[in-house]
This record gives C-alpha cells, sequence and structure tokens, in this order.
C-alpha cells in the first residue's frame, strides 16, 4: 500500500486507541512515533508555534476525515478555549485491515507511545517534544547537548513555560530513556 495510506492508518489507530485526541495532541504522538520510536512515516518536522509541527500530517489529517475514516467535532473545553476530537469513522476498520501489517508492525510502540504519553495535556506535549526536537537538533549537529543548554533553549522558544518546568521535564524524558530511544 501507499505511503498515504500507512499513514493515514496509523492515525486511525491512534484515533481508535485514544479516541477525542485534539489535532494538536495527534501531531505531536505522530512526533513521538516517527522521531522516538522510528515508525518510518517520513514526514519532515519543523519548530512551529506550538512545537513540532508537520503540515504532511494536517494534510493527512484532512485526507482521513474526506475518506470518513477519523470523524472531526468541534469542541469547546471547560476553560472555554475550542479545539477538535478526533475519533475513528465509518472507514476505520477498512484501513486498518489495508495496513494491518504495517500497524501489527509498529503496534507495541503505538501502545508504548500512548502510555507514556496518553494521559497528557495538549501543552504537555508541546513542551515534552520540543524538548526532543532541541535534544535531537542539538545532538544531529553535535552542538552541546545537556540539561541546561536545552532548556534555556526552550525556554527562549517557549517563555511561557518556566524554566524549572523545562529542566523538570527534561530530567523525567532522560529517566524514561526518550533521549536515548530518539538518537
Amino acid at each position: 500500500m501507499s505511503n498515504l495510506n500507512k499513514r493515514v492508518g496509523i492515525i486511525s489507530e491512534i484515533s481508535r486507541s485514544n479516541p477525542g485526541l485534539g489535532k494538536t495532541a495527534m501531531m505531536k504522538y505522530i512526533f513521538l512515533l516517527q522521531q522516538v520510536y522510528k515508525v518510518p512515516l517520513g514526514y519532515d518536522f519543523e519548530i512551529y508555534t506550538y512545537g513540532p509541527y508537520s503540515s504532511e500530517v494536517m494534510e493527512d489529517i484532512d485526507w482521513a476525515k474526506h475518506q470518513d475514516i477519523i470523524s472531526i467535532e468541534m469542541m469547546t473545553y471547560p476553560s472555554g478555549h475550542s479545539g477538535y476530537s478526533l475519533n475513528p469513522s465509518t472507514n476505520a476498520e477498512k484501513i486498518l485491515e489495508e495496513e494491518n501489517e504495517f500497524i501489527s508492525t509498529y503496534k507495541e510502540s503505538i501502545e508504548k507511545m500512548i502510555d507514556l504519553f496518553g494521559n497528557k495535556s495538549a501543552k504537555e506535549l508541546e513542551l515534552s517534544t520540543t524538548i526532543i526536537y532541541l535534544y535531537q537538533t542539538y545532538t544531529a549537529n553535535k552542538w552541546e547537548c545537556n540539561l541546561d543548554e536545552v532548556s534555556k533553549n526552550v525556554y527562549e522558544i517557549k517563555p511561557h513555560f518556566d524554566i524549572s518546568t523545562i529542566r523538570r521535564e527534561y530530567r523525567n524524558l532522560d529517566e524514561l530513556g526518550i533521549f536515548k530511544q530518539s538518537i
């Protein structure tokens, strides 16, 4: 099957495993699967307003909605903010069957990622994935890569997170072995 079907199969599996997820959280889950768990999805991510972002992921989410593989509903949260809720739809089972081999190969990674990150809010995912993104960028460029350096630079691009929260999440990701997995 095509790479698009594999990607949409993963989106469908995530929405089945964790229904009600928003678009931002789905973006971060896809980032984590590709960058940490090495699921070969072929997305290009860049740092953006809410952390790592890929326009291709958004296009695939929209395509999945258009194909009735997922449904997307507008939600208003108790905080008054609005967002989206992604859920499996009519054709979800069809794509899951078509991409069964690919999804089965990475099912354990999907489950592990949801187990570790599934209870985090979109804002918490923004922080975690931004730290991972910078850690990977520093490592790839052979720049100094440690708690102080990464935390300082995350704070520069995400000043709405205080430095102690950034440092705490960096340590948490390190303890979980996420950095070792992501290189």
